[in-house]
């Protein structure tokens, strides 16, 4: 496996189990009728608790608290507000939507975490008493409409001036960047200065430019429009540190051995030495395409789980079957093509509580 199983089963279960039980609130607060102010609590407690278990060393701890708050908050004005108007709608109910406006969290983590005074809660209860269940076919077909969109609504990162990804996505990133960087550090520290980068079809065209360069992994460019830095026994040389240093358009360092599934490792260099190709065209596009499915089977298998939970909270029990059976068929072709293919299988990528 290209990410490290062992460390993201620290901590990425925790953050799995929070999403599953917003959304289980999420579901339950628009089927039984709770009134915002007691949602959000409920939200904020959950993430308050998620706080506490995290492995203080995370790499950008911050980004993944952040995001349950911000991607809560949506959560609420994209399914639960919306809902409450239809609800009304059913039940012939006149609501002011003003009431129930969401309120901003600020996402600091912890300090701020439930910054939502009691006295906010007056204004919107006018919902919780509204809780005959409406008989109406529509709604029922809304009702399950949603919580569909919200079981495949992903838990995003939220880090100011960057694109927000998946939680999954956050974390393989970072545990391939660590990767990277510690065989960046184990080659300074054996008194590496120079090194190439290995090359290999169907690479990326952020790394195209790059691969099967020499590098310098200590100095800075000279020129900064080419990164070189100069040349060694006629060969030109690059500034591996300002190259990695790039921003792309999204905020993130995506370039040459720090960037998204890079596959590239650093060969030290050797009078006379060329990089070498460390694969072919034809195992790199296997590789990719068994780890791509893989990964979508996992996100569906988590999606699925997810769907079943929701009908059983919003009693759907003949959806909830249905998922289920889903989602058990698939496991069971997930893990004979994983075994099939050589790929270990670890049941956490594929768990929600």
């Amino acid at each position: 496996m290209a990410t490290n199983d062992l460390y993201q089963s620290t901590f990425l279960p925790i953050f799995q189990k929070a999403e599953t039980q917003i959304k289980s609130l999420i579901a339950t607060a628009i089927y039984n009728g709770w009134p915002l102010y007691d949602l959000r609590l409920r939200i904020l407690a959950i993430i308050k608790l998620v706080n506490t278990k995290v492995p203080l060393g995370l790499r950008d701890r911050n980004a993944y608290l952040n995001g349950l708050v911000k991607k809560s908050d949506a959560y609420i004005g994209r399914y639960y507000l919306p809902m409450v108007s239809k609800f009304a709608q059913a039940q012939k109910v006149v609501i002011n939507a003003t009431q129930y406006a969401p309120q901003p969290i600020r996402p600091t983590i912890p300090k701020e975490l439930l910054g939502i005074s009691k006295d906010k809660a007056e204004t919107r209860d006018l919902w919780a008493y509204q809780k005959g269940s409406p008989n109406v076919e529509w709604y029922d077909r809304e009702l399950r409409k949603t919580m569909t969109k919200l079981a495949e609504d992903p838990i995003t990162t939220y880090e100011p001036g960057k694109k927000p990804i998946s939680l999954w996505q956050k974390a393989e990133l970072d545990t391939r960047y660590e990767h990277q960087i510690k065989m960046l550090d184990d080659l300074r520290e054996q008194g590496v200065e120079y090194a190439w980068t290995s090359s290999h079809p169907n690479c990326s065209k952020r790394c195209a430019p790059w691969q099967g360069k020499l590098m310098a992994l200590n100095q800075g460019a000279k020129d900064p429009t080419t990164f070189r830095v100069g040349t060694l026994d006629g060969k030109a040389v690059y500034s591996l540190p300002d190259i990695m240093a790039q921003v792309d358009k999204y905020g993130y360092n995506n370039n040459i051995i720090c960037g998204f599934n890079c596959r590239h490792r650093l060969i030290p260099y050797k009078p006379g030495s060329v990089a070498p190709e460390k694969y072919t065209r034809e195992e790199v596009a296997k590789e990719r395409k068994i780890e791509a499915q893989m990964r979508e089977m996992e996100r569906n298998i988590r999606n699925l789980k997810t769907k079943e939970i929701l009908c059983l909270k919003i009693g759907n029990m003949k959806g909830a079957k249905d998922y289920r059976a889903q989602w058990k068929d698939l496991f069971a072709h997930y893990k004979a093509f994983c075994e099939h293919n050589g790929y270990a299988w670890y049941y956490y990528r594929v768990n929600v509580l």
